[in-house]
């Protein structure tokens, strides 16, 4: 007499395949998902870099301010970044604060662009993000005054002056003199020593773009 149907090895084996199947289409859809988030990042930080450079030596304050509460007016801020009814910080894809301040000091006056970055672990996740955001304001070199990594977790100890947490700076072409780190010239390896020098430490830093007014 002929039986039909499967054995039970045959039905495990046949489990243990659609196990593999799942398992590669997850990674592989987690590896799209993240390429899609970076994309946007880049998209959403460029629109706001660009949107402060754009208003460079308009905003005539007389005193340091943030001006994202103007930008969002201006509809130059992404809608999708707003945490409504809150105007600052806003939010990129990755949840990443950001905050965009006027600042006058010294008689100076320019703008601050802050970007918040996940340092609690160095994870590939943490990596990836803070190596778009230098690769992106990389994109901005012939226009920034610099760029620094401001460490509020440091072991160093703060004298009253911010930027004594700058543990390292990367200048714009025109302040890229002799003795001073190019942004434009920033290598992938010294991309990750950036990003790593602050990784497990108590408290995340931040990124700073400073362009002049």
């Amino acid at each position: 007499m002929r039986e039909n149907g499967r054995s039970m090895v045959e039905m495990l084996g046949v489990l243990a395949i659609i196990g593999v199947l799942s398992v590669g289409a997850i990674a592989g859809y987690s590896k799209a998902m993240m390429k899609y988030k970076l994309n946007k990042q880049t998209e959403q930080l460029s629109t706001l870099i660009n949107a402060g450079l754009r208003y460079a030596g308009q905003w005539n304050l007389s005193e340091s301010a943030s001006l994202l509460p103007y930008l969002i007016k201006l509809n130059e801020v992404p809608k999708e970044m707003v945490k409504y009814p809150y105007l600052e910080p806003v939010y990129d894809v990755f949840n990443t604060a950001i905050q965009i301040t006027y600042i006058i000091y010294n008689g100076l006056h320019y703008t601050q662009f802050l970007i918040g970055l996940d340092t609690s672990s160095n994870s590939s996740q943490n990596m990836d993000i803070c190596r778009n955001v230098i690769n992106i304001a990389k994109e901005f070199h012939a226009n920034l005054w610099r760029m620094a990594i401001v460490s509020h977790g440091s072991d160093e100890t703060w004298n009253g002056d911010e930027d004594s947490w700058d543990e390292a700076s990367y200048f714009g072409d025109a302040y890229c003199t002799s003795g001073n780190n190019c942004l434009k010239d920033m290598t992938v390896e010294q991309i990750d020593t950036f990003c790593r020098y602050n990784f497990n430490k108590p408290n995340s830093p931040h990124l700073k773009l400073v362009w002049m007014e």
